[in-house]
């Protein structure tokens, strides 16, 4: 039943915390209207990281076009997605989605429009027996006893409007990964979350839990999260990466640097450069460097290369208009906004500095001892809280791209996380 000729008896308002957790605010759907221009309050001292008790008013405001209908069996919820802003009625500073519309701002500002998409891992686990098959990458059933949980997850996600790329079993036992292919960054981030959101749901209604963590077996492959980055001209919407120029052939490895454009190795170098910083803002959990370590797919050294999944960033092969670059050293311990954000950063804090590309690793980057690496001017990223902490108290590249209130928050949680780690 409708309170209104448009709106639901109730309605959410999703936001988020300062660790960039999805949280909601459920309203009688008759105020819909109102909230839409004035937003609502909430308790922000109640909020992770977000106020104080004496100063502990929030006000979320939601974005009219992110209403969606999550439908899932007998489950029904209507949200919207919101901003956060303090008393002030400013962008609140620990607000990850408020961060990332800043720097997305400055990158259209700068004559681009930003586009990422996710590769999501995560291990299924049935709470009475444990993890759900004994399959592997790319497995199909009998062995692989996840097919009919992706399906419903992909065809869930495809109804709110997601681009689902792919969805295929990884390779430890009930792990799997869904894509969400490119879409403009911002929504991208959402997407990812609200798809984690319908992953535990569905997991729920099975007797099934999901793990996201980086590393919750030692003995098998981890969860990452690895982001693909593309920039288009805001006016033409050309794929700026691209070497508009390109005379070579993409199948033939001789001419693959051909293919980049300048725009495009500033970008990989920036990713390179500000890697340690990239590190400190998603690291949250003792896990991702546990997960971080030669033998697993999870890159730790700050080398980039063609198709070399040992890099930090890879060129995927792709077709010339759509190039661009991956970063595969992330996890989903932190907040997936933040994420992104902090990525985009970097790679417009490259294009702004010009930064020079390094040569490309055409090796196997795990396989080279630490003499090897120095020799190639190859430097691993920040394993520990403490140099994570250490990062973070030092960089004035995080002051300025995210705020100095988010990094003091960054250095809370990560000297909390270093009590709490075995």
């Amino acid at each position: 039943m409708e309170s209104s000729g448009k709106y639901p008896d109730f309605v959410a308002y999703h936001f988020l915390n300062a660790s960039g957790e999805m949280m909601a605010m459920e309203e009688d759907g008759g105020s819909t209207e109102k909230f839409l221009k004035l937003g609502l309050n909430v308790d922000g001292s109640s909020i992770k990281g977000m106020s104080k008790v004496e100063k502990s008013d929030l006000r979320v405001m939601p974005e009219k076009e992110t209403f969606a209908t999550i439908k899932i069996g007998d489950f029904v919820h209507h949200r919207f997605m919101c901003y956060s802003n303090g008393e002030d009625g400013k962008p609140h500073p620990r607000d990850p989605r408020g961060i990332f519309k800043r720097l997305i701002d400055k990158c259209r500002a700068m004559g681009f429009e930003p586009y990422m998409f996710s590769e999501i891992e995560f291990h299924i686990v049935d709470e009475k027996t444990g993890r759900l098959d004994r399959a592997g990458y790319c497995s199909l059933p009998p062995e692989d006893e996840s097919y009919e949980f992706r399906h419903e997850l992909g065809r869930l996600c495809k109804e709110l409007g997601m681009k689902v790329r792919r969805i295929h079993h990884e390779n430890g036992d009930g792990q799997n990964e869904i894509e969400l292919d490119f879409t403009p960054c911002m929504k991208n981030a959402d997407d990812s979350l609200l798809c984690m959101w319908i992953m535990r749901l569905l997991a729920a209604k099975r007797g099934q839990k999901i793990i996201f963590s980086p590393k919750p077996y030692k003995d098998a492959a981890g969860n990452g999260l690895h982001h693909h980055i593309l920039l288009r001209d805001v006016k033409t919407g050309a794929n700026v990466f691209m070497n508009p120029d390109f005379k070579g052939d993409v199948k033939n490895p001789a001419d693959d640097m051909q293919r980049l454009s300048e725009i495009c190795k500033y970008g990989i170098a920036g990713l390179l450069k500000y890697a340690d910083d990239i590190t400190a803002v998603f690291a949250a959990s003792h896990e991702t460097f546990i997960r971080l370590q030669p033998g697993f797919e999870a890159p730790i050294n700050k080398a980039w290369d063609f198709s070399n999944r040992t890099a930090l960033v890879r060129v995927p092969r792709t077709s010339i208009e759509m190039t661009r670059f991956e970063y595969r050293g992330g996890d989903l311990s932190g907040s997936i906004h933040m994420y992104g954000a902090v990525l985009l950063a970097a790679v417009l804090k490259g294009i702004e500095e010009k930064l020079p590309l390094p040569p490309n690793a055409n090796f196997n980057v795990e396989h080279m001892s630490p003499e090897e690496l120095a020799k190639h001017n190859i430097m691993p990223v920040p394993l520990s809280f403490a140099k994570c902490i250490k990062v973070l108290k030092s960089s004035e590249f995080l002051k300025e791209c995210i705020g100095p209130e988010m990094v003091e928050y960054l250095i809370e949680r990560d000297e909390a996380a270093q009590k709490e780690s075995p």
